[in-house]
C-alpha cells in the first residue's frame, strides 16, 4: 500500500494547502519509513528528529491559521552531509574534521528553511566527497536501494537514497563532477546541476571558479522544480544571477514538437560500456518521435576532459595542501591523486586549461544556438560492487606510493574521461531524468543538457518530457528493491 511518505512532494505541499494533510502526519510517515529501511541502507547518517517534530507542529499551526505558505512549507527535507547546519558537525566523513560544529547555517539551508522545509537530517557521502560509492570512516556504507551490493554513486548519494527510498521527499545534493547526476541515474530519481549562482553557494573555496554547484534532488521532474524554488536566496555568490522562486514556480511544460534536439552516446571522447551505449539508444528510440527534429552529433567540447583534470584538483589545495604534503597518507586515496596531479601541473599548463574552458564555452554558446536540448546518457558503466571498489581502491593505493607526492602521469587522464565530468567546466544547466531500467534491472537515467543560464527552459523541456512518458512502463520508475517489503 502506497504512503504518504511515497506521494510527490508537489502532491503533498497542496494536500498541505488544502488542509488535508497536517506536516505533523507527513513527517511522522517519513520517520517511520526511515525506521523501517535506514537500518540497512544507511542513507541518513545523523537524524534531529526532535527538532524536526517541534518544527512541523509549528508549520501545522501555521496551516491553521490561514498564514501564507511558503513553497517548502511542511516538506520534510534531508541535507547532504557536507551543508552547514547551525549546531551540527560538517565532516564530509573525514575524521580530522569531526569536530568541526557549524556556527550557522549556510545560504542554501537558510533558504530552504525560509521556504518552508522540515530538515530531518543530514545524509551520507564518500569521504572528502570523492569516492565510487558513498561510504567513509565516520559514517560506513550507503546502500543501493535497488540492490545492496551495488554502488549507490557520490557524493550526493545518500541523498540520492534518502529520496528513493521515500524516507523523504526531497533533498539536497551538490555537484562537481557528476555528484548530483550520477547518484541519481544509479537511484532512479531526478536532479539538478543548475547553471552557476541559481543557487548561491556561500561555501566555495575558488568563488570565481564555481566548478562545485548546489541543487535539488527529487522522484519527479516536478518535484525538482519545486525544491528548486525553494532553494534559491540573494547569496554572497559572485555568480549570483536573478532568478526568483516565483519564476521557477511559473515554469509549464513546454512544447517538445518545436525542439531542435542533440542526441550524443560518447560525447566522440569517452569509452561507454556496450550495455550502456545499447541501452541509451532504446532509450532514445522510445522518445526521439516526441521532438521535432533530432540530429546525432558530438558538442564541441574539444580537449574539454584535459583540462577538468587540470583545473579540478586546485579547488582542494586551500584545505589539504600542507596536511598532504606533510603526510600524504593522511588524505584519501582519491584526494592523492587530486594533489598529485595539482603539484605535477606547471602554470603553463593551468593556463591553457583555463584558456580551453573559455574557448569551449564560446563553442557550446554556437553550438546551442542550433539546438535547442542536448541529451546523453546518465552514466556510462554498469553500477560496480562494493567488493569490485574494495579491489580498485587497493590498486589506486598502490599506485599512489610508487609515486612522490608530486608526481602524476598526465597520460592517464585520457582515459578519466566521464559524461558527467565533461561538462563541469561549461556551466551549462543539466536535469537528470528517471528512464527505466538498464538490463541488469537496475535504474537508468538521461541527461537533459541546455544553454548556459537557460535553467527555466530546461525544467519546461524536462516537465513536458515527464508528462508524454508518464503512460510508459518502459521509462517509468521502478521501485527499489528494499521498499517492496516495506510499502508495495
Amino acid at each position: 500500500m502506497t504512503e504518504l511518505c511515497d506521494l510527490p512532494a508537489t502532491t503533498l505541499r497542496r494536500m498541505i494547502g488544502d488542509k488535508r494533510l497536517s506536516p505533523v502526519e507527513l513527517l511522522d510517515s517519513c520517520i517511520g519509513r526511515i525506521e523501517a529501511t535506514n537500518p540497512a541502507l544507511n542513507a541518513f547518517v545523523v537524524l534531529c528528529l526532535e527538532d524536526a517534530r517541534r518544527d512541523a507542529a509549528e508549520k501545522a499551526d501555521q496551516v491553521a491559521r490561514g498564514d501564507a505558505l511558503p513553497p517548502l512549507h511542511g516538506l520534510p527535507i534531508g541535507m547532504k552531509e557536507s551543508f552547514h547546519i547551525q549546531g551540527m558537525a560538517t565532516t564530509q566523513g573525514f575524521p580530522p574534521w569531526k569536530d568541526r560544529i557549524a556556527e550557522k547555517d549556510d545560504c542554501t539551508t537558510a533558504a530552504i528553511r525560509r521556504a518552508g522545509g522540515v530538515i530531518v537530517g543530514k545524509t551520507n557521502v564518500p569521504e572528502l566527497l570523492h569516492g565510487m560509492t558513498s561510504r567513509n570512516p565516520l559514517f560506513g556504507t550507503t546502500r543501493n536501494a535497488y540492490d545492496l551490493e551495488l554502488s549507490c554513486l557520490g557524493s550526493s548519494g545518500g541523498s540520492a537514497v534518502a529520496v528513493s527510498a521515500s524516507m523523504v521527499p526531497l533533498a539536497s545534493g551538490s555537484d562537481t563532477g557528476g555528484s548530483i547526476r550520477g547518484p541519481a541515474a544509479a537511484n532512479g530519481i531526478c536532479g539538478m546541476r543548475p547553471s552557476p549562482g541559481v543557487v548561491p553557494h556561500d561555501d566555495h573555496i575558488h568563488a570565481f571558479n564555481p566548478t562545485s554547484i548546489r541543487g535539488p534532488m527529487a522522484r519527479t521532474v516536478a518535484d525538482t522544480q519545486l525544491f528548486l524554488a525553494g532553494m534559491v536566496s540573494d547569496g554572497p555568490d559572485p555568480y549570483d544571477h536573478e532568478v526568483s522562486s516565483d519564476d521557477i514556480l511559473k515554469v509549464r511544460a513546454g512544447d517538445l514538437g518545436s525542439l531542435r534536439v542533440a542526441v550524443s552516446t560518447d560525447l566522440g571522447f569517452v569509452n561507454v560500456h556496450p550495455e550502456m551505449r545499447a541501452t541509451f539508444e532504446t532509450k532514445i528510440e522510445r522518445i526521439e518521435g516526441l521532438f521535432g527534429k533530432v540530429t546525432r552529433c558530438d558538442p564541441p567540447l574539444g580537449e574539454i576532459n584535459r583540462a577538468y583534470w587540470t583545473l579540478r584538483p586546485m579547488k582542494f589545495l586551500p584545505d589539504l595542501g600542507e596536511m598532504y604534503k606533510q603526510d600524504p597518507s593522511s588524505i584519501t586515496e582519491y584526494k592523492r591523486v587530486d594533489l598529485r596531479h595539482a603539484f605535477a601541473s606547471s602554470v603553463e599548463e593551468i593556463a591553457w586549461a583555463q584558456a580551453e574552458q573559455t574557448r569551449v564555452f564560446a563553442r557550446l554558446r554556437d553550438f546551442f544556438q542550433d539546438f535547442d536540448l542536448l541529451i546523453v546518457p546518465g552514466h556510462q558503466n554498469p553500477l560496480l560492487s562494493l567488493t569490485e571498489i574494495d579491489a580498485r581502491e587497493q590498486a589506486m593505493a598502490e599506485e599512489n606510493d610508487r609515486f612522490a607526492y608530486d608526481e602524476y602521469d598526465f597520460s592517464a587522464d585520457e582515459g578519466r574521461a566521464t559524461i558527467n565530468g565533461s561538462f563541469t567546466l561549461t556551466g551549462a544547466p543539466i536535469l537528470m531524468v528517471t528512464a527505466g531500467r538498464d538490463p541488469a534491472g537496475m535504474p537508468f537515467g538521461i541527461n537533459l543538457i541546455g544553454a548556459y543560464k537557460s535553467d527555466l527552459r530546461l525544467l519546461s523541456f524536462g516537465l513536458a518530457l515527464e508528462e508524454r512518458t508518464a503512460d510508459d512502463v518502459q521509462l517509468g520508475r521502478p521501485v527499489p528493491a528494499a521498499l517492496k517489503d516495506v510499502a508495495h
